[in-house]
């Protein structure tokens, strides 16, 4: 490009420089011609005089020309030199920026390609290291790191040319250059670092000149701050600050694609063992249940074959057991479909649901059931009912399996704007923190089970027992979030 606009202005310098030489020389005639003619009209100087004067007036002329070239070189070369200065100077500008440009580009492709969060900060320090050579800084003299919030604290995450001392290090956050980035979300800048009050304690940061901080932010919300360090002193301007900015949103980008990634995951996993919970809750229903009653009747059947002819009455009295036995069986087996798609809850809601449920376990197990304000399921939405029931069925099944309970009560109302259930019993009671321990080896989550769904819709459950003294599972559901909001109010 550059050799294109010196080719051109040479070009026109050297048209220039004929049209000089051709007005010189028209000029140089002008005068022989004019002179000629003064002379032979005046006749008052001899033609020796006449060619004197003529030769000086050339003479003069030509110097002139002369001059006139010389100026007209030098200005070419000051004009020819001015240009590559300036276009030097542009192209050196366009090239930084068409760099920046490709750097962000290759960030965006990491960013497409990979949900490694440390992968795509590698690259945004590569990236602000480009911004470091436009200014005359080697990127060996950038030192940097990305800290996140922890609590209330920022780790470092991904770090270069850290010292070992400093990789274990948090920052607060609350002053110095982090805490008014942070607090403007604007990046901000410090030319004492080893003064700062948080950057001081840092010795990566000791032999650095200048550190600018730039805020990782999404919206209002702060994920933690990106700081870089320069062992030169340098002048950040608006085109910097808005490529760190810019880094930094990419940055984001990748951490909100992390968290998500691995949030997805999370609940991934958390539904598979809550399916394979399922199943072995169910296995064990089954096997405790129906599984076993039909055992027994297959056994009384048996017995009952060698002893009809015999003895007619005690086979009667055995067919009497064997019915009562196939009823109890069919019972189970209905309370269990029940709990695993409870109809009734999706047609009548929660309270008659429970209390079909309740009524269930009331036949099979001759246990005094008791429901108290059932309409007051009807305050929270659909799919918070089905996890109520969810947490109520869990704490029921336990009751009716260990807590060798005369009467069990289930208890709903509004407190304010929370919903809360109760389900007590007069059992056995038990320690609940050696349950929690004892977990692994008895392979039931039971109490976790009833944790994770009230967590899932924004609650909270508490579990208290003594052994002796019987159980209180008391479930809080915010109605804000999970409610119906016309019926909450009312």
């Amino acid at each position: 490009m550059i050799e294109k606009v010196l080719s051109t202005v040479s070009k026109e310098f050297s048209r220039l420089n004929r049209l000089t030489l051709a007005s010189l020389l028209f000029l140089l005639i002008l005068q022989v011609v004019v002179s000629f003619f003064l002379h032979t009209i005046s006749g008052n100087h001899t033609t020796s005089e006449w060619l004197r004067e003529i030769l000086l007036a050339s003479v003069i002329l030509l110097a002139v020309g002369a001059i006139a070239l010389y100026m007209l070189y030098r200005t070419r070369i000051r004009v020819m030199n001015a240009i590559v200065q300036a276009v030097g100077s542009e192209l050196h500008v366009l090239q930084g920026a068409y760099d920046r440009a490709q750097s962000l580009q290759a960030m965006a492709s990491t960013l497409r390609a990979t949900l490694s969060f440390e992968r795509v900060v590698e690259q945004a320090l590569d990236v602000c290291s480009l911004a470091l050579e436009d200014m005359g800084v080697p990127r060996e003299s950038l030192v940097g790191a990305v800290f996140l919030y922890d609590g209330a604290m920022l780790v470092p995450l991904a770090r270069r040319r850290f010292l070992g001392s400093d990789e274990d290090k948090a920052l607060a956050g609350k002053s110095g250059a982090v805490g008014e980035a942070l607090r403007q979300a604007e990046p901000a800048v410090t030319d004492n670092p080893a003064g700062d009050p948080e950057l001081g304690d840092f010795a990566t940061f000791a032999n650095s000149l200048t550190v600018v901080c730039v805020p990782l932010r999404a919206g209002y919300q702060l994920f933690g701050v990106m700081v870089l360090g320069i062992d030169a002193a340098v002048r950040f301007d608006d085109n910097h600050f808005e490529l760190f900015s810019a880094v930094a949103d990419h940055a984001v980008i990748a951490l909100q694609n992390a968290q998500l990634y691995q949030g997805l995951e999370a609940e991934k996993q958390r539904l598979i063992d809550a399916d394979e919970e399922a199943r072995r809750k169910l296995a064990r229903d089954l096997h405790d249940g129906p599984t076993q009653n039909i055992a027994v009747m297959a056994m009384r059947l048996n017995f009952l074959r060698s002893i009809a002819t015999k003895d007619p009455q005690k086979t009667a009295v055995e067919l009497e057991k064997v019915e009562e036995l196939a009823k109890r069986t069919s019972r189970e087996i209905r309370s269990m479909l029940f709990t695993l798609r409870p109809l009734l809850l999706e047609t009548k809601g929660l309270g008659p649901a429970i209390e079909t449920m309740m009524h269930h376990i009331s036949e099979s197990d001759s246990i005094e059931m008791r429901l108290i304000g059932g309409d007051k399921g009807s305050i929270l939405n659909k799919t918070t009912q089905g996890v109520v029931f969810s947490i109520i069925e869990e704490a029921l099944s336990n009751a009716r399996k260990h807590a060798e309970a005369d009467v069990v009560e289930v208890h709903l109302w509004q407190e304010e704007d929370l919903f809360v259930a109760r389900i007590s019993d007069d059992g056995i009671g038990f320690d609940p923190q050696a349950v929690r321990q004892d977990y692994e080896s008895r392979g039931s989550l039971g109490m976790v089970n009833m944790e994770e769904r009230a967590n899932r819709i924004d609650g909270s459950l508490r579990v208290e027992s003594t052994p002796e003294s019987g159980t209180t599972v008391i479930l809080v559901v915010p109605l804000a979030t999970q409610g119906h909001q016309e019926m909450a109010v009312a």
